[in-house]
């Protein structure tokens, strides 16, 4: 080896051990720097999460001691001796809050009790003002579904956290109106031994409240306001930094297995000049190898890529010259089976010879997978020569094989491609093959299949349609509709169903029928799901009392943390979640009925309404309406459709109505597109009806203007117009 080869040896390995010294050196410091900001970001969502347990507890004792008749009606008849044995002594003896007042619907603290001692009394803390807001707080809580709120105030003795909720008749809350019920404030500070009490659960030690003092804000922590919207301050704690901690421990042992590194690689430089010429001599070889099936000693796949990659293969596609051909045996894993994977490897070796002996002098034969084989031809005869040597192939396995004394007769799907034009690429034409073998596959065919546009159908176009499909989510290309569902007997909305919708500027508008499908496929479906739950609780703000059906995919549910992001989502809106009814199809129920049980009675148990959607299109539903707690079902438009033109579906809805009735389970009737079949299913008397007729799909500002037109009632005509429905104001 002469000297200046052996020089570059040695500069290339002394340049390399200097940039694995640096990458190590600073890899680790890297690694220490994330770890640090991991530690600090799951720190915050610790303490994030213990705010809300805190909102979510001081809500709770607001519920608990407001959701009481008993103390209405003490309080109504002025009896303040039950009212301070019942309710003072969740502050006075219990003390489970520091902070307790009932206000008067006049805005008057007519009770109230605070701990301890020397803390400010409620009515100084509680000013007009402050009452005036607290009765803003609370104004867009239902009554019927004793919903407490919850924010901060600032007071002599620090920062609180209080929680309000109206003080309400459980029996008789009919025709009660909200503004006449007196309020329960309750609360407690957010002093330091609290915060440090709720700080080390976290493995926090200084977890305290800095208060506002016109100093820039650290977005690292996070800032609480009190119920004027004014910021108070911030929750501040020292970020842990176990990175750092790592680094110190780590730096020492890798500095010294550095140096040993550096050691071994300089003698490794020496033994280099020795054995570059023992490498280049096996270099041959070992490309050789690497390029050769051991089994049957044809090309690789590697090896077939390199063919089908070159130059010379491109520029043979470019004028037509080059053709491909795939062949895929048929239940080979039945013969592995039986007589194991080496009485396998014995047939692919038999089969690579038999296939061998029909091949042409300049062909690239190769095994590309366990039991699959390609061939490459170059050459003017080659676009000729392909259909005759495929099919030959496909009948050279007519013939059985014997192997450990059993007899096997395999089949092999084939299929081929023959590059046609300039603009013919390798990858393409190595793609078309591929094609044109899954079809003699999947259909069977007893010969070779050529390459066709007609082939290009199904699979193609959905991968299109999932790639628009992903860039509409991202840029929020998707948009949302509703159609009302309305009262059978006078036709007054009750809800609205939203309907999601896609206009690509591809593909034009575009069925759900097509791409929730793939959605399902893809995963897109969660984000899909994620945007039309928010995209309805912003628009049911503008409609109060008004109910949304959403719809649910089998592949949500599946997801364990389906009802979690729901209610989250209806957190982060203020909306609750008994205003929502979650349509389920039943086949999403069929394939695991166990696990849909349970997930079914966690949302109901978060308040959640359930829908069974397309209802006597499956072959169990009675038996899934026992299992389930569902309050709807929907009976599916094709029965609607024969509604009086077939008796038998006439009779079916009306069982189907009947069983609703049986099992108080509400029935909406999908698809009414005629006066008769809204006039009949009156007679059979449905509940609740839904279609064309009545009104079709809406954007939401068309559901805001519809509601502003029909005023309270919300009664509709039935009849054609315009924009869908006719409806008059009740009187």
């Amino acid at each position: 080896m002469s000297n200046p080869i052996a020089g570059r040896i040695t500069l290339n390995l002394v340049t390399g051990i200097v940039i694995t010294v640096v990458t190590v050196i600073a890899g680790i410091a890297w690694m220490a720097h994330r770890q640090n900001i991991q530690a600090a970001e799951g720190t915050r969502t610790m303490v994030m999460g213990g705010i809300d347990a805190m909102h979510t507890r001081v809500e709770g004792l607001a519920n608990d001691y407001s959701w009481w008749e008993e103390a209405y009606d003490a309080y109504q008849r002025g009896d303040a001796t039950w009212i301070d044995a019942n309710i003072g002594t969740g502050i006075v003896d219990t003390q489970i809050a520091d902070f307790l007042a009932v206000i008067s619907p006049d805005g008057e603290v007519r009770y109230s009790w605070s701990t301890p001692e020397d803390a400010p009394k409620p009515e100084k803390v509680l000013s007009p003002e402050t009452i005036a807001r607290i009765q803003d707080l609370i104004r867009s809580a239902p009554v019927e579904n004793n919903a407490a709120r919850s924010s901060y105030l600032v007071t002599p003795a620090g920062a609180m956290l209080f929680g309000v909720a109206r003080i309400a008749p459980v029996s008789k809350l009919e025709g009660v109106d909200p503004k006449s019920l007196p309020l329960l404030a309750m609360g407690f500070y957010l002093d330091k031994k609290r915060l440090g009490t709720l700080g080390k659960t976290f493995l926090i030690n200084d977890l305290h409240l800095e208060f506002e003092n016109g100093g820039e804000r650290n977005e690292a922590f996070p800032t609480l306001s009190d119920v004027f919207g004014n910021p108070i301050g911030q929750l501040v704690w020292t970020p842990p930094a176990p990175g750092t901690a790592v680094l110190r421990n780590v730096l020492p042992p890798v500095g010294v297995v550095l140096v040993l590194f550096c050691g071994i690689a300089m003698l490794t430089a020496v033994r280099a000049r020795r054995l570059a010429l023992l490498q280049a001599q096996s270099e041959k070889q070992a490309v050789s190898a690497a390029r050769t099936d051991s089994l049957t000693g044809l090309t690789n796949r590697f090896g077939f890529s390199e063919i089908s990659e070159s130059t010379t293969f491109a520029e043979a596609c470019s004028r037509g010259e080059a053709a491909i051909v795939y062949l895929d045996v048929n239940g080979f894993k039945a013969v592995n089976d039986s007589i194991g994977h080496q009485g396998g490897d014995e047939l692919v070796r038999r089969l690579a010879e038999r296939l061998s002996m029909i091949m042409p002098p300049d062909a690239n034969f190769a095994r590309v997978g366990g039991d699959e084989f390609a061939l490459a031809l170059i050459g003017r005869a080659a676009p000729q020569a392909v259909a005759g040597v495929a099919s030959a192939m496909v009948h050279a396995l007519d013939q059985s094989f014997t192997v450990g004394g059993f007899q096997f007769q395999v089949t092999a799907a084939v299929g081929y491609a023959v590059a046609e034009g300039e603009d013919m690429t390798p990858a393409e034409l190595l793609r078309r093959a591929d094609l044109a073998m899954y079809q003699a596959k999947n259909s069977a065919e007893r010969d070779a299949v050529p390459y066709h546009s007609g082939l290009e159908t199904g699979a193609l176009h959905k991968k299109r349609l999932g790639f628009a499909l992903r860039t509409a989510i991202d840029e929020k290309a998707l948009s949302v509709v509703y159609q009302p569902i309305v009262r059978a007997s006078d036709l007054a909305v009750v809800s609205v169903e939203a309907l999601v919708r896609w206009d690509s500027k591809e593909f034009g508008r575009v069925s759900p029928a097509d791409f929730i499908p793939v959605a399902e496929e893809t995963g897109f479906i969660h984000d899909i799901g994620r945007f039309v739950f928010q995209r309805a609780c912003e628009d049911m703000a503008n409609w109060p009392g008004l109910k949304i059906s959403v719809n649910v995919s089998p592949a949500q549910l599946r997801d364990p943390n389906f009802a979690n992001d729901l209610a989250a989502i209806a957190r982060r809106n203020g909306v609750v979640p008994n205003r929502f009814k979650l349509e389920l199809t039943e086949g999403l129920l069929v394939r695991n009925p166990t696990i849909a049980k349970r997930k079914l009675a966690r949302l109901k148990s978060m308040g959640f309404g359930l829908s069974l959607d397309d209802f006597g299109t499956g072959f169990s539903s009675i038996g899934y309406l026992r299992q389930f707690p569902f309050d709807w079902l929907k009976i599916d438009k094709s029965f609607i459709s024969e509604l009086g033109t077939n008796p038998t579906a006439n009779a079916l809805i009306q069982s189907m109505i009947a069983l609703g009735d049986a099992m108080d389970i509400a029935v909406v009737a999908e698809g009414i597109e005629t006066s008769e079949q809204l006039k009949l299913l009156r007679l059979l008397q449905c509940e609740f009806v839904q279609g064309y007729h009545l009104a079709k799909p809406m954007a939401a500002s068309e559901i805001t203007a519809l509601l502003t037109r029909l005023g309270e009632g919300r009664r509709m005509f039935s009849g054609p117009s315009d924009s869908g429905y006719v409806a008059e104001r009740t009187s």
